[in-house]
């Protein structure tokens, strides 16, 4: 026999992203004030939430070790998250403008629990929300909302992870999603790396990340990769001419199909860690982390890579792809290991331009 009153406050506590944190929940045994200094009341997901749980059934000298291990406290604990997220459904599907009130201030936390919460991650899953490509952009977006969006022939949930979502709406990785129609949606938070591949997918839907290679390698009809396959034998020299000039620079150097108006981009392999997971464990003083060396997709249209095809400048060709890795770098926002050089080779392509 047990009562819980539980409130979440307006605004996050200032503490709710420190490892030393206040618990906002308070033990008491027959109304007797046990302990506020509690950690495994509630799950750390959890921690923004404030109230006390009073127990009937635990002794009174009861302690922290006890409390650990204790049966009783660890129902109270299960059934206490499951009213918790119930009431955040009822919000969600009732309350809507509440809602999303209450997303602006918790997401984050909410998006701890499908990483750490393998037992409530179905639920989780349909109270976290993004941004979105989708027309009305400044909403929040649910799985579901995606779902009920999606063209007929979909078979993924797409997204794209970025520093920010400014970053990751103007990003060259959207531009074949937008010519189709097709919703993506924005992930800018640094937790959303770590979270979302280890959600996998939703209900029937695998998520599949905008930014990694082969993610679009669906998307086309058979026609459009016969032609992509005719090109790309035509175009062959080119790549090796970007391959040579660029070395060890790169991971790979390959032919887009994402592409429409950029003229290069970063892409990272199916199992290697993103950049945003670069910039996490260099936040976290780990500088010895190393990811490995970028992918660059280059866009064979683009006029650009047109003058590369058609030179055999070395001095230009080389110039000229350090400048478009350079570019899809910056465009990642991820600094240049070498950007003195970087400028160098810019200031040499405009003067080329300027004397021609």
């Amino acid at each position: 026999e047990y009562t819980t009153l539980f409130y979440v406050p307006k605004k996050a506590p200032f503490d709710m992203y420190h490892a030393d944190y206040k618990p906002g929940v308070k033990l008491f045994v027959k109304r007797v004030f046990i302990t506020d200094d509690d950690k495994e009341l509630l799950p750390t997901y959890l921690r923004f939430v404030r109230g006390i749980i009073d127990s009937e059934d635990l002794p009174l000298n009861v302690s922290r070790e006890i409390l650990q291990q204790n049966k009783i406290l660890n129902n109270i604990r299960n059934a206490s998250v499951n009213k918790l997220l119930g009431e955040f459904k009822r919000l969600s599907e009732n309350e809507k403008e509440i809602y999303s009130s209450f997303i602006a201030e918790f997401n984050r936390p909410l998006k701890e629990g499908l990483y750490s919460d393998y037992e409530h991650k179905d639920e989780i899953a349909e109270l976290v929300r993004f941004k979105t490509t989708h027309e009305g952009e400044n909403e929040w977006t649910s799985f579901a909302e995606y779902v009920g969006r999606m063209k007929s022939d979909q078979k993924h949930i797409y997204y794209i992870t970025g520093e920010d979502e400014k970053t990751c709406r103007n990003s060259p990785h959207l531009e074949s999603y937008k010519k189709r129609g097709i919703e993506v949606l924005i992930m800018a938070e640094d937790i959303d790396d770590i979270v979302i591949p280890t959600l996998g997918k939703y209900k029937d839907f695998e998520l599949k990340a905008v930014n990694r290679l082969g993610s679009e390698d669906e998307l086309a009809t058979e026609e459009e990769k016969e032609k992509q396959k005719t090109k790309e034998e035509e175009m062959k020299p080119l790549l090796e001419k970007v391959k040579e000039a660029l070395g060890d620079a790169v991971k790979d150097v390959c032919f887009s199909k994402r592409l429409s108006d950029s003229p290069s981009c970063i892409v990272v392999d199916e199992k290697d860690p993103s950049l945003q997971m670069e910039r996490m464990m260099r936040a976290m003083g780990r500088n010895d982390y190393q990811v490995p060396k970028p992918i660059l997709e280059i866009n064979a249209e683009h006029e650009i890579l047109k003058a590369i095809n058609d030179s055999s400048d070395k001095e230009f060709i080389s110039d000229a792809s350090h400048v478009l890795l350079g570019q899809a770098l910056l465009a990642e926002k991820k600094e240049l290991d070498e950007p003195m050089d970087f400028v160098k080779r810019l200031n040499r392509l405009l003067m080329m331009n300027l004397k021609a």
